[in-house]
């Protein structure tokens, strides 16, 4: 089977050189070798000097290119890292993100050997920190299992394994990639094509994820916008797909999963809360209209104590996904005070649990959405 690594990246030199690394050891134990291939966005500190000074095994290529895609974005890269490895007839291509710091040459066997096995696309499963992966926690993981019915816990984890029929979905729209998409819309794209699609998916068991977090207050905003906007764009196109799906499926996992307490991610509580009410202020004209009005006057209370219970946080992300079906929302940016107030919550009712204990909470939510869908098909 050929196999291709593709790692997006933009100014990652301190860490590439130990992803390409494990990478290429992976590809040489495991398939004998293949190829590694960096798609940069144009970065100014040495990224592509690191990826191709890496030392490799013998059997594997190193590439690297300036990807040439307009639009700036970790999309932007992954398209032609999918373009790259259907010129080179790749039977997988695995994705793996510039800043990972606990990837080991097993990882690229466990998203390629399911390729192999049949599947077409595999999602990673891994143990993330309770506060890490807000966006995922809050909203990839509850809209995607209710809406599509199939329980993929990290649907925009950013590592993944392709097989070339999927790539090929994926290229076939060229109009998508100039959308959220080219950014970081592109995670939640790619899971959501290949379940909406039919395509036979499968999550791969990774161990711990050690990465670059980022604190959600502090930067997540564009990310917010560029996820949500994408899945509620994809809500349209799959109308037909989600409507009737009525219980969440459970997704086949390859691999034995582990346990254990990932290092601990910082954020920042007092900032999450002063950030929500600054922009809930900011955005409340169109919040007036986007949201329905037993949703707004929940929201109100909310900003004064932040308490944020599942079921007016679904109401939320529906009434967002109607308004920006209607044309009231052109983005999802008027939602980010909410997902900064509703990750406050989060964080206040988590403060004392392990992240086991924190995560029944996040799968007890998806049911809430599940639950809740006959509110969404009343408004949409």
């Amino acid at each position: 089977m050929r196999v291709i690594v593709g790692i997006p990246s933009y100014n990652n030199a301190e860490t590439i050189s130990f992803v390409v690394k494990q990478a290429a050891e992976g590809l040489k134990k495991y398939f004998g070798g293949g190829i590694v291939v960096n798609a940069d966005g144009g970065s100014t500190d040495g990224t592509r000097e690191a990826v191709l000074g890496t030392k490799v095994p013998d059997g594997v290529e190193v590439h690297s290119f300036v990807y040439s895609w307009p639009i700036p974005g970790k999309g932007s890269a992954m398209k032609e890292l999918m373009e790259f490895a259907l010129e080179r007839d790749a039977d997988a291509l695995v994705f793996v993100d510039s800043d990972l710091r606990s990837i080991t040459p097993e990882w690229i066997y466990r998203f390629a050997k399911p390729i192999e096995e049949g599947y077409d696309f595999v999602a990673p499963l891994y143990i993330r920190h309770k506060w890490d992966g807000t966006i995922t926690n809050n909203i990839a993981y509850p809209m995607t299992a209710s809406l599509y019915g199939k329980n993929v816990r990290q649907p925009i984890g950013g590592d993944f394994g392709v097989s070339r029929k999927l790539m090929e979905v994926y290229l076939e729209d060229k109009e998508v990639w100039k959308t959220h998409v080219a950014r970081f819309g592109v995670d939640i794209f790619l899971t959501t094509t290949a379940i909406a699609r039919g395509f036979k998916i499968t999550q791969t068991a990774l161990g711990m994820k050690i990465h670059d977090p980022k604190d959600p207050a502090a930067s997540l905003g564009p990310m917010f916008n560029q996820v949500v906007g994408t899945l509620f764009m994809l809500m349209e196109k799959y109308e037909n797909v989600w409507k009737d799906v009525r219980t969440i499926e459970p997704v086949p996992v390859f691999g034995e999963l582990e346990k254990g307490e990932p290092e601990p991610v910082k954020v920042t509580l007092e900032l999450l809360e002063i950030r929500a009410k600054e922009l809930f202020a900011q955005h409340e004209p169109v919040l007036k209209r986007a949201l329905g009005e037993e949703t707004l006057k929940g929201v109100m209370e909310v900003l004064k104590t932040f308490e944020f219970d599942d079921r007016l946080w679904s109401h939320v992300l529906y009434d967002g996904a109607v308004a920006y079906k209607n044309g009231i929302l052109t983005e999802a940016e008027p939602l980010v005070p909410l997902y900064f107030a509703k990750t406050a919550d989060f964080i206040r009712r988590t403060m004392d649990m392990s992240t086991l204990e924190a995560e029944k909470l996040i799968e007890e939510r998806a049911k809430v959405f599940l639950e809740e869908k006959d509110y969404l098909l009343e408004h949409w």
